[in-house]
């Protein structure tokens, strides 16, 4: 469904499935028994799920701290009732010079910035906002606004840094949420001067006309998307609308979300076809985002059912039903747990709408979306047999959902597979990796011989996108079993990985920077290292241990892993060396592998380098310590 995969300085998160050892996809539960292929759904919020690169993109920093609870301000508290006021002062008396004494809007921007820097704009806002617009509901105040929003937020932060924490970013944020009163701009009739000199025109003074055009352009940069998509939901005049219309279109990443949750707000029918189209396109990586307000705000079930005749909007439907269930893939086990999101809805209508639509026209995505809620189906009903889950609400959701698995495994295992194995061979680039991901959760093998003459015709790497459907196809391969892969593997990595090169480079302590040309080739050699691990052939053994020199920390990880399963009890000298080498290591999480292999080795002779570690890196101490006392140090 993401077009962007795991960073390439991460472990790949492991598919969801809990598969049986046939590839079924029914409901039983387990009190022994084989282990599962992949462990269960991440138990983390969705923040903490999102990939390194979807971290770096512009405004992830801002947003991820905007959707975090911060205490609410009351209004009534003297403290605040003497800050507004002090500041309802000198706005007005700025206002005052910059209508009557010929003040310039530079200058009373000038003077305005450090008195908007009252303190956080998630906090302040629905304060500051009225009470600011009660002093300029004439709008005489908009060329400042303006003003300040261009100068844009201060240059050279550093990467950590929050824009919207600084006094520039704050006036910035607070004057854009400002543009959001202005629909109809009060003149003063022209005799009413009250002693003062005739107000001085500005010539740059922007008619309120013009602002949603304005806040249309600021809500495609990610870096005021979040303010300027609610001040044109707030303004509600039809050019509001069609500015938020347009910006859907053309928005990517953090503004895409930021322009669905604004379309969402104003509540109109009209524009459920439209999010349902296009509110998943170009959000690669924050789908969830996008996908949970659409599901809470705008029914599927006749969209899932393909009722309106339109098989993109089907398709997209089902992508965000899909996402819904993975997001609620967890059965919360506290009583007082928040209802999952999937449950919010009714779920059984729902899965019937779209069993019916994917027997009718089956697609990927609505495969994908019934696979996703069989996988939800059997985990629910495993912690209801264990006594596990008592929420009654959800108990009778998934009593209710019952009645059509034998159905949904029967078809899944016939057309359902069929489907998935036409559009596979396909190549369509958008459906490989997520049919992938099911083939192999299914132990589909009838994909084998396909993968890997995929991987065989494989003799360069033009792109990341490239890399990461060459590391689903060996995660692929991997779970699938067949040690035929790992000869193919490892002719890719030598045909495609300049491994020579890459371990004579220095190694990384950090994740390797966004774009970075090196990044595609550690995608692959990771996966292929990783992928060996899994399958046990220790024929790899020596092209796993060359990996653990590379110079991308990823790939040292990935190698150590490997490691513990390919020579689990160290019969071979060299993993000893590269092991205790490891103890070097720039990277913690490396050194951290590293203690754990010593233990397993039970190798005495790397205690004093573990002593060394104890007293130059005190971050490591407990690992170290942790090994010493399991070597019985």
């Amino acid at each position: 469904m993401s077009d962007i995969g795991p960073g390439p300085n991460e472990l790949p998160q492991a598919a969801d499935v809990e598969a049986t050892q046939s590839g079924s996809i029914g409901i039983t539960e387990k009190s022994s028994g084989l282990e599962p292929t992949s462990p269960a759904a991440p138990t983390t919020p969705i923040e903490a799920r999102l990939s390194s690169q979807v971290r770096e993109r512009p405004g992830a920093l801002e947003h991820l701290a905007a959707r975090r609870p911060v205490p609410e301000l009351d209004p009534d508290k003297p403290e605040i009732k003497e800050r507004l006021n002090t500041l309802r002062i000198e706005v007005t008396r700025l206002l005052t010079d910059l209508r009557w004494k010929g003040a310039t809007v530079r200058d009373t921007a000038e003077q305005i910035i450090p008195l908007l820097n009252i303190g956080s704009v998630q906090q302040w806002k629905n304060i500051l906002i009225p009470y600011l617009f009660e002093v300029d509901r004439a709008g005489n105040l908009i060329p400042v606004w303006l003003q300040i929003i261009e100068r844009g937020d201060p240059e050279d932060l550093p990467s950590d840094s929050n824009p919207a924490e600084t006094p520039e970013g704050r006036a910035r944020r607070f004057a854009i949420l400002m543009l959001g009163n202005y629909k109809v701009v009060e003149t003063a009739p022209r005799d009413t001067n009250m002693g003062f000199p005739p107000r001085r025109t500005e010539p740059s003074q922007t008619k309120v006309a013009e602002l949603p055009k304005i806040l249309e352009k600021l809500a495609l940069d990610p870096n005021s998307s979040l303010y300027a998509t609610q001040s044109l939901s707030k303004q509600g005049t039809a050019a509001a609308l069609e500015a938020l219309v347009h910006a859907l279109q053309k928005a990517e990443g953090w503004a895409k979300v930021d322009v669905v949750e604004a379309c969402l707000s104003l509540n109109l029918a009209h524009l459920h076809d439209l999010l349902i189209a296009n509110g998943l396109e170009h959000v690669g990586g924050l789908e969830s985002y996008i996908a949970i307000p659409i599901y809470q705000a705008i029914s599927l079930e006749k969209y899932l059912r393909d009722k309106n005749g339109n098989p993109q909007m089907s398709k997209q439907a089902a992508l965000i039903f899909a996402q819904v269930l993975q997001e609620s893939m967890r059965p919360p086990l506290n009583e007082e747990s928040s209802l999952p999101v999937a449950f919010e809805q009714n779920l059984p209508a729902l899965a019937t709408a779209l069993f019916e639509g994917a027997r009718t026209n089956p697609t990927w995505q609505n495969i994908l979306a019934v696979h996703k809620f069989a996988l939800l189906q059997g985990r629910y009903w495993t912690s209801i047999s264990k006594g596990e889950l008592k929420d009654r609400r959800i108990q009778e959701t998934v009593y209710r959902c019952l009645v059509m698995m034998n159905e949904i495994e029967r078809w899944m295992a016939g057309p359902g597979r069929d489907v998935l194995l036409e559009t596979l061979k396909g190549r369509d680039s958008a459906a490989q990796i997520p049919v992938l991901k099911i083939l192999s959760d299914l132990r589909e093998p009838r994909a084998i011989s396909f993968l890997l003459t995929t991987l065989e015709e494989a003799t360069k790497l033009a792109d990341r996108q490239q890399a990461l459907l060459l590391s689903s196809i060996c995660d692929a391969l991997a779970h699938l079993g067949d040690r035929r892969a790992t000869a193919v593997m490892l002719q890719l990595v030598q045909r495609v990985i300049d491994r020579e090169r890459r371990s004579s480079l220095p190694k990384q302590s950090d994740n390797l920077p966004n774009g970075d040309p090196d990044i595609p080739g550690s995608i692959v050699y990771g996966a292929v290292i990783r992928a060996c691990g899994i399958l046990v052939d220790t024929t790899a053994l020596e092209t796993v241990q060359q990996a653990a020199n590379d110079f991308d920390p990823y790939v040292r990880t990935q190698a150590l892993e490997a490691l513990k399963r390919l020579d689990s009890t160290g019969e071979s000298m060299h993993s000893h060396q590269i092991v205790r080498a490891a103890l070097d290591d720039p990277r913690n999480a490396v050194v951290q592998l590293a203690c754990q292999l010593i233990s397993q080795y039970r190798d005495l002779d790397a205690v004093p380098a573990l002593r060394n570690l104890i007293a130059t890196r005190p971050l490591l101490a407990a690992n170290a310590y942790d090994a010493l006392r399991q070597l019985g140090q």
